[in-house]
């Protein structure tokens, strides 16, 4: 009896024993192929990829937009592809908003007295309405990632240019079937509907990694839009005088920054260059 226990510890050692030589193996040939020239080279080379960003900018109006609206938002999406080489090529598109609106005196003629500022509902009561800035941009994005490190080949110093359309108005927050004065037939007089050419720059950093799922973007952006006033007439001026239509070219100017989250979707897979 005591030999046969003797026996079946020395048999489960004995296999423990063989276990252990076999991970040492392994791992001394993943450790092997992990110093390899071609895991090294594999390591520092760019891939192709399919990106998803999602993204936000705080963005500050310049110019003659800067007359008409303060502080905005720009919430957007997009869909590029990042070959070898670090070239970007893509289409995204942004919805702009807003809650500060300095040409806020528009309304003013059709506004109550005392109290001023107020406007006179279907019903015969008095309520008040607010202005918001609303818009988008639609564009087509090129550029290129500048890496800074072997260690991280799709990361990089990311500067691209996009060239596109941007629309912006004066979005009145009233309910029609209250305020008849602000229905859809008579809001185009009053909302400066402006749209037109753009251009827009970025530059900042992109971090990029297969294995990673914090991927992001983040930099400075500038978008210049030549554009004009698309409404055959404004009922009102910007000071409430009698108004007239606007054929004056603009341009619209905005500065801000953008922070983005991307997906990415490599399209080069590591056993296939293995393989190779």
């Amino acid at each position: 009896m005591l030999c046969r226990r003797a026996l079946l510890i020395f048999i489960i050692l004995l296999g423990f024993y063989g276990l252990a030589v076999a991970q040492t193996e392994d791992d001394s040939i993943i450790a092997r192929i992990e110093r390899s020239e071609f895991m090294k080279k594999r390591a520092s080379t760019t891939n192709n990829a399919f990106l998803a960003t999602f993204s936000y900018s705080a963005l500050l109006p310049v110019g003659e937009l800067a007359k008409r609206f303060g502080f905005c938002n720009n919430i957007g999406l997009n869909l590029s592809y990042k070959v070898k080489h670090n070239w970007l090529i893509g289409i995204e598109g942004a919805y702009m908003f807003g809650s500060k609106v300095r040409e806020n005196q528009i309304l003013a003629p059709v506004s109550t007295y005392d109290p001023p500022g107020n406007f006179i509902q279907a019903y015969g009561d008095v309520g008040t309405i607010s202005l918001e800035m609303t818009g988008f941009q639609v564009a087509m994005r090129t550029g290129k990632v500048f890496k800074l490190s072997d260690k991280h080949p799709n990361s990089g110093i990311m500067l691209t240019l996009a060239p596109g359309f941007m629309q912006h108005k004066i979005w009145i927050r009233a309910t029609k079937d209250s305020y008849y004065q602000f229905n859809s037939d008579y809001k185009t007089g009053y909302d400066r509907l402006t749209n037109g050419f753009m251009i827009q720059a970025q530059l900042g950093y992109l971090y990029l990694e297969r294995k990673k799922f914090l991927n992001f973007y983040g930099g400075i952006e500038y978008t210049l839009a030549i554009t004009q006033n698309r409404r055959a007439w404004n009922f009102f001026g910007d000071n409430g005088s009698i108004g007239s239509p606007d054929k004056h070219t603009r341009a619209d100017m905005l500065i801000g920054i953008k922070v983005g989250w991307l997906i990415p979707k490599f399209t080069n897979k590591d056993s296939e260059q293995f393989i190779r």
